[in-house]
């Protein structure tokens, strides 16, 4: 799944770079053969069937190369390739990783694909994994035989059932049992805003605790040759700082249902910026992590 992932992430990165070239008359006819080739051969890995059809549509359309005298690409010929960046942008967005989960011993991540959700557990020292799928459609829970056994890490599965009176029913294989309270668990939130007139990332503790250990990071991408962006983000204003004149501090805690702000990018090349928020509850000493996928205000034409 991850491979697959970083298969795609790196298949758009040579297509914007030979598609950067040609936007500067800089590429060669063959250059361009490249970039398709390399969308075509990746589209290939989607399993999606609505993404699958997508890419068989965009294969079909045919483009005219025409050479300048000193032999490269005309520059309008960049956006040929939009195509196919939109459409492995859209295999990224349905692909997210949703949370982190981590000890001393193990690593654990989730990741959603289409209505799946797709469960990793490696241990420590090592890169096999087990894969559990969590079918979205059907609610069956299946394992991918390629990776590790699962036996050899899981002792058992148990489901939990939220229902709409809000009680929780725990499912194993031998007992239903209604979920008592089991403590506070701890949550965090994040939206682009305007704050003040300028472009802000909102944090929200959305938990039933309060937050400490803070780590924010942003990823965006500019126009080549600057390419992705990460900047860790470190100072952040309350909600009654006015942006123009208050000083802004380290995020050392959040109390609950209490807001800050951060500057972020206003402009990106696809209009889209990604938030990584890790950080635990003061109580429970809970670690979470999440992800969220945002939009900046603008995006570089």
């Amino acid at each position: 799944m991850t491979d697959i992932y970083e298969k795609i992430d790196k298949a758009l990165k040579d297509i914007r770079r030979i598609q950067y070239l040609i936007s500067q008359g800089l590429a060669k006819p063959e250059e361009k053969a490249e970039a398709v080739r390399i969308a075509k051969e990746t589209a290939m890995l989607f399993t999606d069937d609505i993404l699958k059809r997508k890419a068989e549509k965009q294969g079909k359309i045919c483009f005219l190369t025409m050479e300048t005298r000193d032999g490269f690409v005309s520059k309008d010929e960049a956006k040929q390739l939009n195509g196919w960046v939109e459409l492995l942008e859209e295999y990224k967005e349905k692909r997210k990783i949703k949370s982190k989960l981590s000890n001393e011993k193990i690593n654990i991540a989730s990741v959603v694909d289409g209505e799946d959700q797709h469960i990793f557990i490696t241990e420590k020292g090592t890169e096999d994994h087990a894969h559990l799928i969590f079918d979205g459609g059907t609610g069956e829970i299946r394992v991918d035989p390629k990776d590790k056994p699962p036996h050899d890490l899981i002792l058992s599965v148990e489901a939990k059932l939220k229902l709409k009176t809000g009680d929780v029913v725990r499912v194993t294989k031998s007992a239903l049992s209604f979920v008592e309270s089991e403590g506070p668990q701890p949550d965090v939130r994040a939206y682009t805003a305007t704050k003040d007139g300028y472009p802000v990332l909102e944090i929200y503790n959305s938990g039933d605790e309060d937050l400490e250990n803070f780590k924010v990071t942003a990823n965006w991408s500019q126009p080549l040759p600057e390419g992705k962006q990460e900047r860790v983000l470190e100072k952040f204003n309350i909600e009654t700082d006015y942006l123009v004149m208050a000083l802004p501090r380290s995020l050392n805690s959040l109390k609950k249902q209490e807001r800050v702000y951060s500057h972020i990018p206003s402009t990106s090349i696809d209009k889209k910026i990604r938030i990584i928020i890790s950080c635990k509850g003061i109580r429970s000493g809970n670690e979470i992590e999440r992800v969220f996928d945002l939009e900046t205000q603008n995006a570089y034409p």
